[in-house]
């Protein structure tokens, strides 16, 4: 008897990703990787669901007298599972889904401390702007603030305070303007993360054989874990800060500015020294160190306050 074909890794990673490693019929462990037509030798994506072990066994069951886990009913399971995983994704990588989904008096500390704006608008679609509040962007362009692009704009003559942590972007406009701003921009980040969907490492999914198989250099990934926060350089305009977080012999680097970062706090506190953190990434390159894979990034944006998922 020939020797059925093993599924790609590739699209074994998958599989289990999209499920959020849950069965498509019930979210308990997904334990089995099952095939919808039952012909093994058919490993595409769109053949594959994740079960667990009792409803596998449905999958292979034929009953007279109940509804049967037919490929039709099993197509119908998936496609409602992998709409919810990436709707709790969503909600768990934008400040707008953390405030949706947490308690009133948590809702206050959720926030984008740290946006790079012009990666941003660098990455982003062009109907990314179509997506924001208009009157909002209007608001902006108008005051010269941004210009069409949503670009900012610097005012001329900008007057430095004598330290970084009174010089960034938004201390260039008045605090009503500030804050409109940072309001504006968040938004874009959330619609962001919204069209480019990036691909979340948690605790499943923090291992070298997700990575491998999973994530290419241009990617865009969302992490929320402990991370570490060392500033290599300041002057009195601004400080530069490297960033990682490592854990099973996978590192994370990339590095912040302290010119993006929206309040004092962010700078003082959020973004310094041992802390917990959501990041929203775009992978530049992969490095290979002994027994350790280094992923090198470049920052989008950082959360605060954001809860795990």
């Amino acid at each position: 008897m020939a020797r059925r074909p093993a599924i790609p890794e590739k699209t074994k990673q998958k599989v289990l990703y999209e499920s959020a490693f849950a069965c498509a019929v019930c979210a308990e462990k997904g334990d089995h990787i099952h095939h919808i037509d039952k012909k093994n030798t058919n490993n595409t994506f769109d053949n594959l669901i994740l079960l667990c072990q009792t409803h596998h066994n449905e999958a292979h069951t034929q009953r007279e007298l109940s509804l049967n886990l037919t490929p039709d009913r099993l197509l119908d399971y998936r496609s409602t599972w992998y709409e919810t995983v990436r709707a709790k994704r969503l909600e768990a990588a934008s400040v707008s889904g953390q405030r949706a989904s947490a308690q009133e008096i948590l809702r206050l500390g959720v926030t984008w401390g740290y946006i790079n704006h012009s990666r941003l608008l660098q990455t982003a679609p062009k109907t990314l702007l179509d997506m924001v509040d208009q009157p909002l962007l209007d608001r902006l362009r108008r005051t010269k603030i941004v210009d069409e692009r949503g670009i900012l704009i610097k005012p001329d003559n900008i007057k430095h305070s004598g330290t970084y942590i009174n010089n960034t972007v938004y201390d260039w406009y008045s605090h009503s303007d500030s804050i409109a701003l940072h309001i504006f921009y968040s938004d874009l980040v959330d619609r962001f993360v919204e069209i480019v969907q990036p691909i979340h490492l948690d605790e499943k999914t923090w291992t070298r054989t997700f990575i491998k198989h999973a994530i290419s250099t241009g990617n865009f990934i969302f992490i929320n874990r402990a991370q570490y926060f060392k500033m290599n350089h300041k002057s009195n305009e601004n400080a530069e800060i490297s960033v990682q977080a490592f854990a099973r012999k996978i590192k994370i680097f990339y590095s912040i500015n302290t010119r993006n970062m929206y309040g004092t706090t962010s700078i003082t506190n959020s973004f310094s020294g041992h802390k917990s953190c959501a990041s929203l990434l775009q992978l530049k390159s992969v490095e290979e160190d002994g027994a350790e894979r280094i992923l090198h990034c470049t920052p989008i944006a950082l959360g605060v306050g954001f809860r795990r998922e």
